[in-house]
């Protein structure tokens, strides 16, 4: 890779607005980044992985193989309540059903986990790097917490308002962006995904 960290551009393979902001808080001045929110006519791309890494890579590849001058970044996250024996997991997005809001996945998580005393859970999430058609790296971060009882907090998106990291007493929802951004599941793997773009940076000029 002989690409210039100070002018990397990057496609994050979403349309997800919430998302896209916050990868480009995430990844900071170094970077340019643009999502598909402007790309029409894209193929519907299935993901039937049955872990984070497989639907990232899944993603990754998809869109580079249509974009192939582009560095291509996808991710896959969700929340894993231990009292559901893992669940949402992959599913975190359409939780509540196919094409469920924010609102209605919450709605149907905190209904499951009504009564239980085990309210422990983790937000993970996997970063897949692609180019071309050909998976460069997959990087992830994850961060443990619990589940509260109701929604709190304005901020975030997802499962935000009921989830409370560990180390604090406010929601993801309740704390501001800077706050998350320097502990959150996506923050961390962001982390590593700048740590390989350094180290790619350092042996290419060597």
């Amino acid at each position: 890779m002989t690409a210039n960290l100070s002018a990397m551009n990057l496609l994050l393979a979403t349309r997800n607005q919430h998302k896209t902001r916050e990868f480009t808080q995430l990844l900071g001045p170094n970077f340019t980044l643009r999502d598909l929110t402007r790309t029409r006519d894209l193929p519907e791309i299935r993901e039937t992985g049955r872990a984070f890494e497989e639907n990232a890579v899944i993603k990754a590849i998809a869109i580079s193989k249509i974009f192939p001058h582009e560095m291509v970044i996808a991710d896959d996250s969700g929340l894993e309540v231990d009292a559901l024996n893992g669940a949402p997991g992959v599913f975190s997005a359409r939780y509540g059903g196919e094409n469920a809001s924010d609102q209605r996945n919450v709605e149907k998580l905190l209904h499951e986990v009504q009564g239980a005393t085990k309210r422990s859970a983790r937000f993970r999430c996997v970063i897949a790097l692609a180019k071309n058609g050909k998976l460069m790296t997959t990087v992830a971060g994850e961060v443990g917490g619990r589940i509260t009882k109701s929604p709190r907090g304005g901020n975030g998106f997802g499962y935000d308002p009921i989830f409370i990291p560990e180390g604090f007493e406010e929601t993801f929802a309740e704390l501001p962006s800077e706050t998350k951004n320097a502990v959150s599941h996506r923050a961390k793997a962001v982390a590593e995904l700048v740590r390989y773009f350094n180290t790619a940076r350092r042996l290419a000029r060597n």
